[in-house]
């Protein structure tokens, strides 16, 4: 039994990985540029902007994150994390007054879209797809805050020289 070939080709899991990731980012810029088009006649809220332009600048990291060289470090990792964690946390408990989502209800809370909102007296409702939206705008912003710690600590332990492609130093 031949082993040629074998030798750097990605195992199953790998190429599932990679193919979801291509997809949700493809999907992302997608979704973004045509809600943005779509928009352009109107005058649209500046969370709908901001959140089509996250998806945008979102896909377009998870399509090109096989270009970047070695994996992230800690500090990345916990930069996007925090980013997460606290974008969700308090944009969920600050009171929010964008136009979109359960305008109907006095109080709602979550950014860019609200995702918990009441009347005065009335228990909670939970909009779980602008849940879903409001975790994807903000795990999308700790993919950058990911992206710009990993540039800076590679440039840092470089002493500031850019890499040519393939990781190879430049003269």
């Amino acid at each position: 039994m031949s082993t040629a070939g074998t030798v750097g080709t990605p195992g199953v899991w790998d190429s599932v990985g990679t193919g979801l990731r291509l997809i949700v980012g493809w999907f992302s810029i997608v979704i973004g540029l045509l809600n943005l088009v779509v928009e352009m006649g109107d005058r649209p809220e500046a969370a709908y902007l901001l959140f089509n332009g996250m998806l945008v600048a979102g896909g377009a990291v998870l399509i090109s994150l096989a270009a970047v060289p070695g994996r992230p470090g800690p500090a990345g990792y916990l930069a996007a994390a925090g980013v997460l964690v606290a974008g969700m946390s308090i944009s969920t408990l600050l009171t929010s007054d964008t136009a979109c989502c359960l305008g109907s209800l006095a109080e709602r809370h979550g950014y860019p879209f609200a995702v918990l909102a009441r009347d005065a007296g009335q228990g909670w409702q939970v909009d779980g797809g602008r849940l879903v939206a409001d975790l994807m705008f903000w795990g999308y912003a700790g993919l950058l805050a990911l992206l710009v710690v990993e540039l800076a600590r590679r440039l840092a332990g470089r002493g500031g020289r850019p890499r040519g492609i393939g990781g190879a130093d430049r003269p």
